[in-house]
C-alpha cells in the first residue's frame, strides 16, 4: 500500500466506477415491439436466429435502461436461447446480473462474452469495472488499458477514470491522479474524473488543487448530494465561507 493514501472500500469503489452505455446497434428496437413468437414458431435459419437474438438483446437493454429488470432479464434469456454465441447478449446479461447482486453469475457471463468477442472496448471497460469491484485489480487494469488505448473507442475517459478509481482502491494515489488527469485531457469537463481529482487531492491535504478541480466540476456539471457534500468539505478546508 502506498503511504498517505486512503483505500476506497468496496462499496465506494463500485459506486464510483463508470459503465459504458450498452449501445449494441445503430438502430435499436423499441421496447414497445413484440419479441419473436412462442417456441412453436422459432426461426430455423441461423441468420434468423442471430437476428432474433439481436432484437431480444436490444429489447432487454432498453428495458434495463428504463429500470424494468424483470422484463429485461426475460428478453436477454430469450436472446441467449436463440443464439448462445451472441456476445452482446452475454454482455448485457452480465450487466443485469451484476446490478441485481448476482456477482458470481455476472462474472461467468462477462467471461463468456469476452471469450466470444475480445475486441470490444465497451466490454473491456465494463468487464474491467466488474473485476475492479471484485478486487481483481491487475486484470481490471489490463482491460481498462485495452479500452483507452483503442483509437476507435469513443469514450476513453470512461476507462481512464475507472483505471483511476481502481488505483485509488488499491491505495496508489499517484497513479490514480495521473489517470484522472489523462481522462480530463481527453474530455476536459468530464465530471467523474474531476470529482476523482477533487476527492483524492482533498484526502491528501492538497486543498487548493481540490478546490480548483471542484470549481471546474461545478462549472460543467450539476452537483449531486455526494458531490455537494465534498464541495462543502473542500470549502471548509480552504476557508471559503462564501461558497457555503
Amino acid at each position: 500500500m502506498h503511504q498517505g493514501v486512503r483505500r476506497l472500500n468496496l462499496a465506494a469503489t463500485r459506486a464510483l466506477l463508470v459503465l459504458a452505455t450498452l449501445v449494441l446497434f445503430s438502430g435499436c428496437a423499441s421496447v414497445g415491439q413484440n419479441p419473436p413468437g412462442n417456441a412453436n414458431n422459432l426461426p430455423t435459419n441461423p441468420n434468423e436466429n442471430q437476428r432474433a437474438a439481436q432484437i431480444n438483446t436490444e429489447l432487454g437493454v432498453g428495458y434495463m435502461n428504463e429500470g424494468h429488470m424483470d422484463v429485461a432479464v426475460e428478453k436477454i434469456k430469450r436472446a441467449i436461447y436463440f443464439d448462445d454465441n451472441f456476445a452482446p447478449a452475454h454482455h448485457a446479461y452480465a450487466l443485469m446480473l451484476d446490478r441485481l447482486g448476482e456477482t458470481q453469475k455476472a462474472g461467468v457471463e462477462f467471461e463468456k462474452a469476452y471469450t466470444l468477442d475480445s475486441n470490444s472496448s465497451d466490454l473491456d471497460n465494463n468487464y474491467g469495472t466488474y473485476l475492479c469491484g471484485q478486487k481483481n485489480y491487475t486484470r481490471a487494469q489490463m482491460l481498462f488499458a485495452r479500452a483507452y488505448s483503442d483509437p476507435l473507442y469513443k469514450t476513453p475517459e470512461f476507462a481512464l477514470t475507472n483505471s483511476g478509481v481502481c488505483y485509488e482502491a488499491e491505495g496508489n494515489g499517484a497513479q490514480s491522479l495521473a489517470q484522472y488527469q489523462a481522462a480530463l485531457d481527453k474530455s476536459p469537463g468530464y465530471g467523474p474524473a474531476l470529482i476523482g481529482l477533487a476527492r483524492l487531492n482533498f484526502e491528501q491535504g492538497h486543498f487548493p488543487a481540490a478546490a480548483a478541480a471542484m470549481k471546474t466540476f461545478e462549472a460543467n456539471n450539476r452537483n449531486s448530494p455526494d458531490t455537494l457534500q465534498l464541495a462543502i468539505r473542500i470549502d471548509r478546508a480552504t476557508g471559503d465561507q462564501s461558497a457555503l
